[in-house]
């Protein structure tokens, strides 16, 4: 079984979940393996925390943990969202650095219980978790580009420590839509479109 664990981009938000990632990564998988059963369980505003909570005490999603022998991971978007948003609503929109820290300090203590408890369930589950792309350069806050480049680069490297940590493959999202976001972001200026969900799928099959 494959699972698939996360916010709305494994819910394959705005496309529908026909169009997921996980659908179309599935679609791949079972040309070696036609019976592969998929499981998206992607929630979509699902935090680092939330997930958390779901792995600990919902029952249907520990016993696919369980029965899973591949499990892909999008999530930390929205951990980093409201911290970016109050940010730019800001009078100066400069990004605080003391803010941040803790953001992505309680990010990464979270994402690390998550990984525990994950192997605890499955020890020996295929795990591929993506990292964050930065959409800003498809939308109006295009000019803040960079300095949300410099926050979602040290939410990757936390990413690929985590995967290192406990057995895992990465997934490099980021580097499918870099340079590409108005070709690859929908209309909300957020989410991926059909291509950018492809994308995503083509991320996680060579992780």
């Amino acid at each position: 079984m494959y699972l698939a664990l996360g916010d709305s981009i494994t819910a394959g938000y705005g496309v529908g979940t026909i169009f997921s990632f996980p659908s179309i990564y599935a679609q791949f998988l079972r040309r070696r393996e036609p019976n592969l059963l998929l499981r998206n369980v992607g929630v979509n505003g699902l935090t680092t925390g939330g997930l958390l909570v779901l792995l600990r005490q919902n029952a249907a999603i520990r016993r696919y943990v369980c029965q899973a022998s591949l499990i892909t991971i999008t999530i930390g978007s929205n951990d980093l969202l409201q911290f970016l948003r109050n940010s730019l609503r800001s009078s100066a929109c400069i990004f605080s650095p003391a803010q941040l820290s803790l953001t992505l300090v309680s990010m990464g203590k979270t994402v690390s219980q998550i990984g525990e408890e994950i192997r605890r369930i499955n020890p020996k589950a295929t795990l591929k978790i993506g990292t964050l792309y930065n959409p800003l350069p498809a939308g109006p806050y295009a000019r803040f580009t960079c300095q949300a480049q410099q926050i979602i680069d040290q939410a990757n490297m936390m990413i690929a420590a985590w995967a290192n940590r406990y057995g895992g493959n990465v997934a490099y999202i980021n580097r499918e839509f870099r340079g590409k976001e108005q070709q690859l972001i929908g209309p909300d200026f957020a989410h991926p479109n059909v291509t950018g969900y492809q994308r995503i799928a083509r991320a996680f099959s060579r992780a």
